[in-house]
């Protein structure tokens, strides 16, 4: 090869590293599990792309954990296998915005196909015949209530079950139901434990309990 024909496809080399998109990346090796979305290989933060799933410490319905079985999902699903995921995109918090695999599976649309995450339609459609399918199928957080994740993170939270109400008629009812002790009176430490602390003047525990500085609240 001449000088000068080694010089061209040299310069047509690095013309194409030049042209090539800066944030472009694909990453392979062992993902360290964040949540049911994010995921880490190497140093690099990974939002999964297309999807939201149930945070970590999020309940669905019934104190079903959907944010840890959703996390623990994304943990069976890489375990012992390489993870690849190609990006082009950072978000907000500046984590690659990336579709992954394990193995040969779609880490995202496995997710959200399970009813273990939401079609992030904000952002991208790719996964709404996933979720048609979850929600027909009644699997995962379509088998009860719960509250989309970007909602939750508002604030947002499933309303709270109406508390079942005792037949606190007579003394010794309210007695049965919090004197735990059995020594004719209601401690805050009772109290707390069946959930009626801080107790006011006006529940029928009140004058089985000690009111130490008369405010009309015992256990603030």
């Amino acid at each position: 090869m001449s000088a000068r024909s080694w010089s061209r496809r040299a310069c047509a080399a690095l013309l194409i590293l030049v042209l090539a998109p800066a944030g472009a990346q694909a990453l392979t090796g062992e993902a360290t599990v964040v949540d049911g979305d994010t995921i880490l290989i190497g140093a690099e933060r990974i939002r999964i792309f297309g999807i939201d799933a149930p945070e970590s410490n999020q309940d669905c319905g019934d104190g079903w954990p959907c944010g840890r079985e959703a996390t623990s999902a994304v943990e069976d699903m890489t375990r012992g296998k390489s993870v690849r995921c190609e990006g082009d995109t950072r978000d907000f918090y500046g984590r690659l915005i990336a579709v992954c695999y394990a193995g040969s599976v779609d880490i995202g649309g496995d997710l959200v196909r399970r009813g273990l995450a939401l079609a992030y339609r904000k952002y991208s459609m790719a996964y709404v015949e996933h979720e048609d399918e979850a929600r027909q199928h009644g699997r995962g957080m379509w088998s009860g209530a719960f509250v989309a994740p970007w909602d939750w993170r508002r604030g947002v939270t499933l309303p709270a079950e109406e508390p079942e109400t005792a037949d606190v008629s007579s003394e010794g009812d309210m007695l049965a139901l919090y004197d735990d002790n059995g020594n004719g009176s209601i401690s805050c430490s009772e109290a707390r434990h069946h959930g009626i602390a801080p107790v006011k003047a006006e529940h029928p525990a009140y004058q089985f309990m000690r009111d130490g500085d008369g405010d009309g609240v015992v256990c603030e």
